[in-house]
Formats: C-alpha cells, structure tokens, sequence
C-alpha cells in the first residue's frame, strides 16, 4: 500500500497530530507512508520520523492550481493510492483525484462542535463528497452524520490512538505541592471553556490553597484567549495558576502532574484525554463528544457548562485520594490496550484494502 496523508497546516493541534500520528505509525507497515502539509508548517514538523517523504505545499489560497499540481506530481512521484485527507484538506484532495484516475480518497472528520453539528457548513463538504471512498469519524456522532448528511456508504468510526510516550523530562520543574498539580492541555479557544475551569479550580483553592492549574495550549490573538491570560494574574490565580504555552511534546512532561482536566463544551474524541490515560493521571472532562465513552468509569464525567458539578469533581479529587490513585490506573491500562496504534491500525489497514 501507498498511502499519503495530507493536512492543512503542523500547527499542535489535534487533527494535525494524528495526520502525524498516522504517517509516522504507518511507515513500517505499508510500502510507502507520506506526509504533506498544505498551507501552513509548524512544531509538529520536528515530529515527522525522517523515513516519512513529506511535502509542504505552500497553498496560498483555496483554489491555488499550481498547488494542485505540486501535490498531483508528488502523488505520482511516490505512486500513492490512497489520500488521507484530515480535516479542510479534503477539498485540494478532491481536486487532485479528479485529475488522477485510479486515486482513492479518505476524508477524516475531525470536527470538534460534534455538539453542534446542526451549525455546521456543509457546502463544499456536500459538494465533494460524491468523491470519497471512505470517510473516518473520530466520534460516533460524526459518523452517524457523514451518513445521513453525506450518503457516504463506507462510513466508519475510528478511534483516535496516540504515539509511544516519550521519555519523562527530568529537566522540567514545575510549580506547586506533588498529588496536586492539575494540568489542562487546550488551546485557549472558547470551545474549550476554560472560564469554567477556572471558576471551578478558585472553588478548590477556597478548600486547599495548595492545589495548582497548569495550563498548556496556544493563546491566539483573541479576546477570548485574552480574557484568559488576564484573568491568571488576578489573585488568588497569579501563584497558584500557571500559563505555559504550547508544548511539543507533551507526552514528556504530563508525569509531573496528578489529575487531567477538560472543561470543553463540545470535542471529538480529544488527544488531551488519552495522553491523561497514558501518562496515569487522574482525569476529569466534560461528557461531550466521545469522551464519556472512552473514559467509561476510570474517572469523572461531568455535563458540560455545568459549574457547579465540575467544581464537585475538583472537590472530589481533595476528598477521596486514595479513590483517585486507582481509577488511573485501570484508565491507563484501557488507553495502552484500546488506543495505542496497533490494535486501531489493523482495522485502519484493513479498509484501507478493501478501498484499493
């Protein structure tokens, strides 16, 4: 097999990871695995493994023909058979197909407001579609979706999988007391809504002022991601929450913390949640998108834009530590068997054969 997985940009985030994840998991699996970005680099290009052929684009616009020409040479460089395009890539990849015969496209749905997907634009997606040989859903409701919205026959729900752990990072030192350190791995988008986070972790500090938040993610020029960042140097947040940027290698570090926490109004199946699960943490999330399912009884669950119940479940971790240290371990053990690459990839390479 000769697959190709193409994405929009190698910015940290979670659709760019796992066009990583994939190109990276799959090069010793298949004949040939390649990467291109399309429009934007990024930190994660640090990650590529160097047997990876990759390409950057540099698409300037939505309709760049030279572009399409690039990737079309590429494609035939390497021989590819199948695109797997991630996210808004989807629409130079149609583009390319219709101009190779033979060429098979996989359109992977990382949508994030699954909570939302009556807002959702649908115009090129409903356009293009007639020209997807698959499409890859990472929550049960996308995949739901894609059938009833794209009459997409093959539609399947494939978990997300994260990569091996790095190694710990002995070098970092981060503030705050050992068994209470709280880490949040989210770009400082509304979506993710870190406002409650935040007024629920100033409920723990009024009970135990020892406890810490670590925030990790992009700031983008917002006045959401504003709003955030001002309000970190108000007391009581300006010692005890800490704002630490992005991050390339998360897997490294998440050790040094206790619990994982996700305040988000609505997600896929977030990456954030199974690196908690790798790394041991004890995790607290919302119930949007896929992660009730996944995080089963291994930890908290709670509704989403519910302050009350996730100030509860940070009350929780204070007052049942012994309780806290077992549920992450068996959630750890259900990530390494459930959503480590092997067992997701097999049933990856398997449609991928049925395509070709």
């Amino acid at each position: 097999m000769r697959i190709l997985q193409l994405i929009d940009s190698l910015a940290i985030g979670g659709a760019e990871r796992m066009a990583v994840n994939y190109a990276n998991a799959l090069y010793d699996r298949v004949e040939v695995s390649a990467l291109c970005s399309t429009r934007q680099e990024g930190l994660l290009r640090e990650l590529i493994k160097p047997e990876v052929p990759y390409l950057y684009l540099a698409r300037k616009r939505r309709l760049d023909v030279a572009a399409v020409f690039r990737l079309k040479r590429f494609i035939k460089q390497h021989q590819i058979k199948i695109i797997h395009a991630h996210g808004s890539s989807y629409f130079i990849a149609a583009l390319v197909k219709l101009m190779t015969p033979g060429l098979k496209l996989i359109w992977h749905d990382h949508y994030g407001n699954s909570e939302y997907l009556e807002d959702r634009n649908t115009g090129y997606l409903k356009l293009f579609s007639t020209l997807f040989d698959a499409v890859f859903s990472v929550n049960k409701k996308l995949a739901i979706w894609a059938k009833r919205t794209l009459k997409v026959e093959k539609t399947f729900y494939i978990k997300n999988f994260i990569a091996e752990a790095l190694p710990y990072d002995t070098t970092e030192n981060f503030r705050g007391v050992r068994g209470k350190r709280l880490v949040c791995v989210a770009n400082l988008r509304p979506q993710k809504n870190h406002h409650l986070l935040i007024d629920a972790f100033e409920k723990l500090l009024e009970t135990d002022p020892e406890y810490t938040l670590h925030l990790f993610g992009e700031a983008p020029d917002t006045l959401y991601a504003k709003s955030i960042l001002q309000r970190l140097k108000e007391h009581p947040f300006k010692s005890s929450v800490f704002y630490h940027g992005l991050y390339l290698k998360m897997s490294a570090v998440l050790p040094h913390f206790d619990a994982g926490v996700l305040s988000s109004n609505s997600e896929g199946l977030p990456l954030a949640l199974l690196e908690y699960g790798q790394a041991g943490l004890a995790v607290i999330t919302t119930d949007v998108g896929q992660c009730k399912q996944v995080l089963d009884d291994a930890g908290i669950c709670v509704p989403p834009e519910d302050n009350e119940a996730f100030a509860s479940a940070l009350l929780h971790l204070e007052e049942n530590p012994l309780k806290t240290q077992q549920k992450p371990k068996i959630f750890q053990n259900k990530v390494q068997e459930h959503y480590g690459a092997p067992s997701i990839l097999t049933e990856v390479l398997s449609i991928y054969a049925q395509i070709i």
